[in-house]
């Protein structure tokens, strides 16, 4: 029986994700905070049913994001406070972005088993990092989502690697470039490059453009599976070699001009 019972909540695990979702598209999290709110507060301030909010909130609530008190009003938990879109390390982007095409495609997960081809491409008739430079937010989604997953490993990253042995460092598919900011930060002497598709660099462009470290970053466009660029000291990639298949990242490897760069 516990088995049973372990199993049908790992098939409904769905519904938990897709209420989540609702939760960061419609911003409940944010509302919530500010002071406890009622459904029908709540469904006027999203334009959204009274009666169906409050099975959605009920049901967050059973699983400990939200928390209903004796005026059947609505209050902010931990859980529910990291799905807010205004905090450090919110997972509001990523609830998002996980809930809308990556929940898309999951759902042909047997069509990617049975071609060995990418659901997304079927889905959207285009890959994905295309599809973002056609469509700006979702875009903007995904550079918030990437920097929730990976935000939190930037510093560590910087402070446990002596960076300040190099002059210049590239950040091979640098997208907002977060990583290679905190870097420069914390080593002052180092001067750095983004490389990555053009329409990441136009949003990269825009991200960067208050960074204290702005001046000591240039953003080059270009294509991985094309060419890299050269001249560097030092290569960084972080989280981009998992995306592709075998074949592919060996023709990322080889595109990397590494010469004496470490």
């Amino acid at each position: 029986m516990q088995e049973a019972f372990q199993m049908s909540k790992m098939i409904t695990g769905a519904w938990i994700s897709q209420m989540v979702y609702v939760t960061a598209k419609l911003k409940l999290a944010d509302l919530v905070a500010v002071k406890p709110r009622s459904a029908e507060e709540l469904a006027g301030l999203t334009e959204t049913q009274p009666d169906m909010m409050f099975r959605v909130l009920r049901a967050l609530a059973s699983v400990g994001v939200f928390a209903e008190n004796e005026d059947s009003k609505f209050e902010t938990t931990p859980l529910s406070e990291t799905l807010r879109s205004d905090i450090p390390n919110s997972q509001w982007a990523l609830a998002i972005m996980m809930g809308e095409e990556h929940y898309r495609c999951w759902g042909e997960l047997i069509y990617s088993l049975e071609t060995g081809k990418k659901s997304f491409d079927k889905l959207y008739d285009q890959p994905i990092f295309e599809y973002l430079g056609e469509n700006s937010e979702a875009a903007i989604v995904f550079d918030a989502a990437m920097t929730s997953v990976h935000g939190r490993e930037s510093i560590p990253m910087a402070t446990a690697y002596d960076f300040s042995q190099f002059s210049s460092m590239v950040d091979i598919g640098g997208g907002n470039g977060s990583l290679l900011s905190t870097i420069l930060g914390v080593h002052e002497s180092v001067k750095g490059a983004i490389y990555d598709l053009p329409s990441v660099i136009n949003r990269t462009q825009t991200t960067l453009s208050a960074s204290p470290v702005a001046d000591r970053i240039e953003l080059l466009s270009g294509n991985f599976f094309e060419s890299a660029p050269a001249g560097f000291d030092c290569y960084l990639m972080r989280h981009i070699i998992h995306d592709w298949t075998d074949e592919e990242c060996g023709i990322i490897l080889q595109k990397l001009s590494f010469g004496n760069a470490r």
